[in-house]
Parts: structure tokens; C-alpha cells; sequence
């Protein structure tokens, strides 16, 4: 149940819920998963599902419904009445910069399971934020997802991932030692 004590991770789980119960499937982007991976770090007000199967529209608002959000005056939101919280679905594919996500990871809370960004995906998308529009609290929560889950953070990918960034365009890697010195 959404109330007004509700956390991020509680509307994301209650929004995983109310996705399944239809069918729909959606991954936690964005902010919202570094909120869940580094909730000391950073703090979203908003849980991002870029959804991987196309409901159509009134079924989505049906199963938000059921929990409590609807439709706002921005398009592709969704609010509660009783939660600063809101809800976005951006436009897919899940990518992070240049390069389609396949593999996500998985949080339960009892019977229910949260699709996320794994935690190396996560910082992916972080740095991409501060790689192309200097967004330095984006940097902050990478950092941090980072320190947080320092087992689960492939280091040689994301220097990988950096460098076939830099062939697109711009050349990261300086922002990516900055990444580097900060942790």
C-alpha cells in the first residue's frame, strides 16, 4: 500500500508489483536505481521503468491505478495523492549510451521482484549522464553505487564501455578517470 510514508524503494516495489500483475515486464532505471543501490548517496523522486514489453496504454494505467497513481499533466507520469513519489516510463530500448542492455538484475522483497539495472549498468548510466551533459550529481551517484557495491562493479568494462564511447564522438576517458579518482 502507497502512503504518505513511503519510500522510493516502496513504490518501486509496489509498481513492480502491480507491472506483474498484468504481464508487464519493466526495469528500474535511472536515478531511481542508484536511490535503491546507494540510498545514502543519492535520492530520486521519481521510479524510471523503461518497460520491455509494449502494454497497451490503458492497461499500464489500469495497473498503476491499482496502486494508486494516475496519469499527471506531464506526459508519461503518474502521481499519488498521498506520495511526493512519481512514476516515469521512458521511451526504450533499455540502453545505456550507445549499447542495448540484455541482462538485468533482480531484488526481492518477499514475494515480490524488482527488475533493476545491475549495479555495473547502473553506474553505466550514471556516467553517461555526466559524460554527455556534465552532470556532476549524476558522477556523485556513480560514485557511490560504485562504493557501495564495490564486489558487484565491473571496473574493466566500464573502461571498456568508456573507450567505445569515445569512438562515437567526444572522448570521456578524462571524465572517466575522474570516476576513478573519486572512488
Amino acid at each position: 500500500m502507497i502512503d504518505k510514508d513511503s519510500t522510493l524503494e516502496d513504490v518501486c516495489f509496489g509498481v513492480a508489483a502491480a507491472l506483474d500483475r498484468f504481464s508487464i515486464q519493466g526495469v528500474l532505471t535511472g536515478g531511481s536505481a542508484a536511490t535503491i543501490y546507494a540510498p545514502d548517496v543519492y535520492a530520486s523522486m521519481d521510479a524510471d521503468f523503461v518497460l520491455v514489453n509494449f502494454p497497451k496504454r490503458e492497461q499500464l494505467q489500469k495497473a498503476l491505478a491499482e496502486i494508486g497513481f494516475m496519469p499527471s499533466a506531464t506526459a508519461g507520469m503518474f502521481e499519488h495523492p498521498q506520495s511526493t513519489f512519481t512514476v516515469d516510463f521512458p521511451k526504450g530500448p533499455l540502453a545505456v549510451g550507445g549499447e542495448y542492455i540484455q541482462d538485468t538484475a533482480v531484488i526481492e522483497r518477499g514475494d515480490i521482484c524488482l527488475r533493476i539495472l545491475t549495479p555495473t549498468d547502473c553506474v553505466r548510466d550514471r556516467l553517461a549522464h555526466f559524460y554527455y551533459w556534465s552532470d556532476y550529481t549524476a558522477l556523485n551517484a556513480a560514485v557511490g553505487v560504485a562504493r557501495a557495491n564495490p564486489l558487484k562493479i565491473d571496473i574493466p568494462a566500464l573502461s571498456a564501455w568508456t573507450e567505445r564511447e569515445s569512438g562515437l564522438g567526444a572522448d570521456h576517458r578524462p571524465r572517466f578517470q575522474e570516476f576513478l579518482d573519486r572512488l
